[in-house]
This record gives C-alpha cells, sequence and structure tokens, in this order.
C-alpha cells in the first residue's frame, strides 16, 4: 500500500497528474497466485519481476512463465533463475545505451587472459559471502 502511494507521489511529480494516476492511487491491488513462488528465496525478487513482465499477458491462463516450483527436485528453479540473471545481466551490460559497456567489455577481456582466472573463480564462492557480509554488516 505505501509502495503503491510512494509511486503515486513520484508521477504526480514527474508527469502532470492525470484520470490514469488517479485510478492508479484509487484501484485494488489483487496479488496473483503463482505455483512458483518461493518462501526460502528473499532475493530473486528482481529476477522474478523482469521474468513476470516478459511474460504476464493479463488474464491469460495459465501464466506460462516456465518457472517450475521451489521444491521440486535437484533445484531445477534454482538453475532457471541463475541462467535468468546472467541473460539479464549480458544485456544489460552490452546494451549500446550502457555508458560503461566499453570499459566492461575491457576488463572482461582482460580477465579472460589472466593464467589464474579459473582458481580466481572458484574462491568467488567463499569471497562473495565474506564480502556480502562486510557489505551488509557496515551500519550494525
Amino acid at each position: 500500500m505505501l509502495q503503491r502511494r510512494v509511486l503515486v507521489l513520484y508521477l504526480e511529480k514527474a508527469l502532470k497528474p492525470t484520470p490514469a494516476i488517479k485510478e492508479l492511487a484509487n484501484s485494488v491491488i489483487e496479488r496473483k497466485e503463482m505455483d512458483w513462488r518461493t518462501k526460502n528465496n528473499g532475493v530473486d525478487c528482481g529476477v522474478f519481476t523482469m521474468r513476470h513482465m516478459e511474460t504476464y499477458k493479463g488474464d491469460q491462463k495459465p501464466w506460462a512463465t516456465g518457472f517450475v516450483n521451489e521444491d521440486e527436485v535437484n533445484n531445477r528453479q534454482k538453475a532457471q533463475l541463475h541462467l535468468l540473471r546472467t541473460r539479464y545481466l549480458s544485456k544489460i551490460i552490452l546494451s549500446e545505451h550502457n555508458m560503461h559497456r566499453q570499459k566492461i567489455i575491457k576488463m572482461a577481456n582482460a580477465f579472460d587472459k589472466r593464467p589464474d582466472k579459473e582458481r580466481y573463480m572458484k574462491d568467488l564462492d567463499k569471497e562473495i559471502p565474506e564480502r556480502m557480509k562486510i557489505y551488509f554488516d557496515r551500519g550494525n
């Protein structure tokens, strides 16, 4: 509810107030029931949102996102999310609208030439949680 109010205030300030914005302010939000809804994943909301925006066609039934249920064997949803993260990230990085595109491509090419890149990539599984802990525990 609060997020919608903030969005409406932003739209009214950024644009001129319109009937559509007023309708948004007073609309009833319907939460869609989704078989693939997660209980144990609190980090991939952006990936789910982007996939939902790609695949939502209104009242189309069934809603075909391609997601499997979270509790399926072999972590298939986890693999799907990894693939989508990779796909979205590469599209963002390689977009002609990304002003840092050339710099990132040069850095990636330089990394690719490193003789120790395989060892470095294996160590990322250990380094990333440590860096996140440092980053997120700063204010505590």
